[in-house]
């Protein structure tokens, strides 16, 4: 993966509720991930992207992003890239906005990848990721 891209030092200043959001993002993140099934997950997450009145842009999303990354660094279990997606679409779902999380994997060698999609572009990634993961499902 291109780390020139997914370890850009995110410097926005972040207000108390979006701190507060973030964080709670990345705790049902967590814990969804751990007691649900995938498709279970994609379910919920569908029924409740039904509300939402338009897709996250790109000013929003670094918000989110930023919100998510800087809340993970203080969780203690393992918050890796399926975690971090499905806290920015859990993010952007409490504005009443939608986002797209990916997951795809590649072969040789066999490794697994969670991204996000915005208007079907990846967000925050380099195009590797469109090169060379398949993409299995989104949520």
């Amino acid at each position: 993966m291109n780390t020139e891209m997914t370890l850009q030092k995110i410097s926005f200043k972040l207000g108390l509720i979006e701190r507060l959001k973030g964080i709670f993002a990345v705790i049902i993140a967590y814990i969804v991930l751990r007691w649900l099934s995938l498709s279970t997950i994609c379910k919920i997450v569908g029924i409740a992207k039904r509300r939402c009145w338009r897709e996250i842009e790109v000013e929003e999303a670094d918000i989110a992003w930023a919100a998510v990354r800087q809340s993970s660094f203080f969780f203690l279990g393992r918050v890796a890239c399926l975690e971090l997606s499905l806290a920015f679409v859990l993010f952007a779902l409490t504005k009443g906005l939608s986002a797209t999380c990916c997951v795809g994997v590649a072969n040789e060698p066999f490794r697994a990848h969670s991204w996000v999609e915005l208007n079907g572009k990846s967000f925050r990634e380099s195009e590797y990721v469109e090169q060379v993961f398949n993409k299995l499902f989104t949520i």
